[in-house]
C-alpha cells in the first residue's frame, strides 16, 4: 500500500469513528431515556423523587415475595447486557464497510440476529409476570340451609385458602340464608378465602381518578352500584382503605370481566345471582382523565334466590413494559 493508498484508508477510517461517535451519543441518550422511564415506572409508579426509599424497599420486598418477578427482571437484564456490546460491535463494522465503499452484509445481518434475541428475551422475561391474588372472598347466600359445592378455576395456582380447599372437591360446606358457613366438624365461616397466583390482562380504558380523601365515599356508592351489600362493602372498604386515604389521588377501575377470564368459579346448587366485584387501582399524585365507568352493568342490580357474591381487588403497579399487579 503506498503513501496516497494509507492516507485515504485512514481518511475513511477517520470518517466512520465519527459516525460512530454519533451513533455512541445516540445508544447514550436512548439508554438514559430508558432507564429514566423504567426509574420513574417502576420505582416510583406515578410518585415522586422523595418516594424513591420506599419504593427501592417495596421492589426488594416483590423479589423476596414473588421470585417469579427475580426471574423477569434477570431475563430482562440478561438481554439488555448480553446482545448491547456484540451489537454495537456489528454496528460499527458495518459504519466502516459502508465508508470504506465495501459491502458485507453479515455485519447487518449479526446486528439484526443480536435485536431480534434481545427482543425475544425480553418478552421470555415479560411473559413470566404474574398477579398476586391475596383476597377475594367469597359469600353464599342460600333460600334455606343448603349443602353447597365451591370449586375454582385458576389461570395459574392456589397458594392458600381458608377453610382448607381440596384440589379435587374443592369447598363443601353448609350455608345458612344469612350467610353463615359450617364445615363438617362444625365450625362457623363469615366467607370463603383463596389466594393465589394468576394472570390477568387489565383494561384501563375506564375507571375514575378519586381524591384520596374521598375513597370512603366513592366506594360505598360505587359498591352499592355493583350490588354489594353495607356488610360486604364494610368488609371490602376497611380491608382497602388504609392503602388508599392517604394518596393524593387513587385512580380506581373494575376489573369483572377481565378478572372472571382467569378465575372461574363453579358453584353447585347453581345460583340464581351471583356478584363478582374486582377492582384494580394505583395511587397518583396528579389528577388522571379517565373515561367513567357504567358500574351498574357489572353486576346484576336484584338479588334474586340463592345469591352468591364474591369481591377481590388488585394494586396496580405500572412498568415501562407493562403491568404487575397484586390480586387481594
Amino acid at each position: 500500500m503506498n503513501h496516497n493508498e494509507f492516507e485515504q484508508e485512514s481518511r475513511r477510517k477517520l470518517r466512520a469513528l465519527k459516525v460512530w461517535k454519533r451513533v455512541i451519543i445516540v445508544h447514550g441518550v436512548l439508554l438514559f431515556l430508558m432507564a429514566y422511564n423504567f426509574l420513574i415506572m417502576v420505582f416510583l409508579q406515578p410518585g415522586s423523587f422523595a418516594d424513591l426509599p420506599r419504593y427501592f424497599i417495596n421492589i426488594i420486598e416483590d423479589f423476596i415475595n414473588y421470585p417469579i418477578m427475580l426471574i423477569s427482571y434477570a431475563l430482562i437484564s440478561l438481554s439488555l447486557n448480553l446482545f448491547t456490546i456484540p451489537r454495537l460491535i456489528a454496528l460499527y463494522r458495518f459504519i466502516e464497510a459502508i465508508v470504506l465503499g465495501e459491502r458485507k452484509l453479515k455485519h447487518v445481518l449479526f446486528y439484526i440476529l443480536c435485536v431480534l434475541l434481545q427482543f425475544v428475551i425480553i418478552v421470555l422475561g415479560l411473559s413470566t409476570f404474574l398477579a398476586k391474588a391475596h383476597k377475594p372472598v367469597i359469600y353464599l347466600y342460600p333460600g334455606t340451609r343448603t349443602e353447597v359445592n365451591v370449586k375454582l378455576e385458576l389461570d395459574g395456582k392456589l397458594t392458600a385458602t381458608y377453610p382448607s380447599y381440596n384440589a379435587e372437591e374443592g369447598w363443601t360446606i353448609t350455608a345458612d340464608p344469612d350467610g353463615t358457613l359450617t364445615d363438617k366438624k362444625g365450625r362457623q365461616y363469615s366467607y370463603l378465602y383463596w389466594e393465589g397466583d394468576i394472570k390477568i390482562k387489565p383494561d384501563l380504558s375506564h375507571g375514575y381518578c378519586v381524591k384520596g380523601e374521598d375513597t370512603a365515599r366513592f366506594l360505598e356508592k360505587a359498591l352499592r352500584q355493583m350490588g354489594l351489600s353495607d356488610k360486604e362493602a364494610d368488609d371490602f372498604i376497611t380491608y382497602w382503605l388504609p392503602e388508599m386515604e392517604g394518596n393524593r389521588y387513587n385512580v380506581i377501575t373494575f376489573q369483572t370481566k377481565a378478572y372472571e377470564d382467569v378465575a372461574s368459579l363453579y358453584v353447585s346448587p347453581k345460583p340464581d345471582t351471583v356478584i363478582r366485584v374486582n377492582m384494580l387501582w394505583y395511587p397518583s399524585n396528579k389528577y388522571v382523565d379517565i373515561k367513567p365507568q357504567d358500574l351498574a352493568s357489572i353486576n346484576p342490580t336484584e338479588r334474586k334466590g340463592f345469591t352468591v357474591v364474591e369481591w377481590g381487588g388488585e394494586k396496580y403497579r405500572k412498568n415501562v413494559f407493562g403491568a404487575l399487579t397484586e390480586v387481594r
